[in-house]
């Protein structure tokens, strides 16, 4: 989960984003969240209220790992020879070829969301930073639909990420709406 420099104070959140302070309501993230996600807006207030102050990490942080994550799963993309082995996530309408393709996707677009949140950390930072990130967590959301993200990892750990990215989005979202 994302955080700014800035805290939690009786439903109020805020954010510093390049030297800019953003106030912002519980309600407006579980507004948004339940838009992205879909969910009841009572399941969308439950999540969001669930997340706990130790959840919450600063964007620089959030970043690194994001970065991490997509460069772990490049190297694991690497060293996908589809000449001399099949794998077990092969299917007739995923063949090797694909799947690591969708890989290297996916982890690209982790690499480009980790960059986007450290640009967050500097005073430089814009809306259109903001905006930007935005955008690549949708990317990144849509990625985790693909046929091999769903092949390799559990649906409860898809589910989790692309709630915790609707989660920061929607904060994000309600940081842009409160300016």
């Amino acid at each position: 989960m994302a955080k700014g420099k800035g805290g939690i104070i009786g439903g109020i959140i805020t954010l510093v984003i390049g030297g800019t302070v953003y106030s912002v309501s519980q309600e407006a993230i579980v507004e948004n969240f339940s838009k992205d996600t879909g969910m009841s807006q009572k399941a969308s207030e439950q999540y969001v209220e669930n997340i706990t102050e130790d959840e919450m990490v600063p964007f620089d942080e959030l970043g690194s790992d994001f970065i991490s994550s997509g460069q772990e799963i490049l190297s694991v993309a690497s060293k996908i020879d589809c000449i001399n082995y099949e794998y077990e996530w092969e299917t007739y309408s995923l063949s090797c070829k694909e799947g690591k393709s969708q890989l290297k996707k996916l982890g690209n677009s982790e690499i480009a969301l980790g960059k986007a949140y450290k640009i967050l950390d500097l005073e430089s930072a814009s809306t259109e930073d903001i905006s930007s990130v935005i955008r690549l967590i949708d990317r990144n959301n849509a990625n985790y639909n693909l046929e091999i993200a769903s092949q390799l990892l559990d649906y409860s750990i898809i589910d989790e990420v692309k709630k915790t990215n609707s989660y920061n989005k929607a904060l994000l979202q309600a940081a842009l709406d409160s300016d």
